[in-house]
């Protein structure tokens, strides 16, 4: 069995079903060292799909699924070629493991996301228990970036 940290549509029970129909859902997970952010264009969606960015201050919640193997989310993502597959560290509900996670790590400018992939996404935080600080960090990177006040 492998570890998946979903940190987007896939933390959906629907959209993971769709996906990887074995996946059992382990619970929320924490990732230090990301922030989330919306600079990738989902053709699914319409819209800015989540990704994650190097952030040494700050930290992403998500799903942690356990599944058989890759092959279907490697499908899905666009592995190796668009989302690159990567072993991140995260805390789940038994502490520190290593999973699987997909990032973008070229993508920079903020794609707005749609109402329906934020509604999606509130869904899965609250049917999987995340922290309602997980809606706060949803909340501030679906904001688009507002000009730089300097003093």
């Amino acid at each position: 069995m492998l570890l998946y940290f979903a940190y987007g549509a896939n933390m959906d029970p629907g959209q993971m079903g769709k996906r990887v129909p074995e996946a059992r859902a382990i619970g929320p997970a924490r990732l230090d060292g990301f922030r989330l952010e919306f600079s990738v264009y989902s053709t699914l969606w319409e819209g800015g799909a989540t990704n994650l960015a190097t952030d040494e201050k700050a930290h992403v919640w998500g799903v942690l699924w356990e599944i058989d193997d890759m092959s279907g989310l490697d499908a899905y993502q666009g592995h190796p070629t668009f989302f690159r597959r990567e072993d991140v560290c995260v805390h789940g509900p038994d502490g520190p493991v290593i999973a699987k996670t997909y990032r973008v790590a070229h993508q920079k400018a903020y794609i707005r996301p749609t109402d329906t992939y934020l509604r999606l996404l509130r869904s899965a935080i609250r049917i999987h228990g995340l922290p309602p600080e997980a809606l706060d960090i949803l909340d501030e990177a679906a904001r688009p970036p507002g000009p730089s006040i300097s003093t």
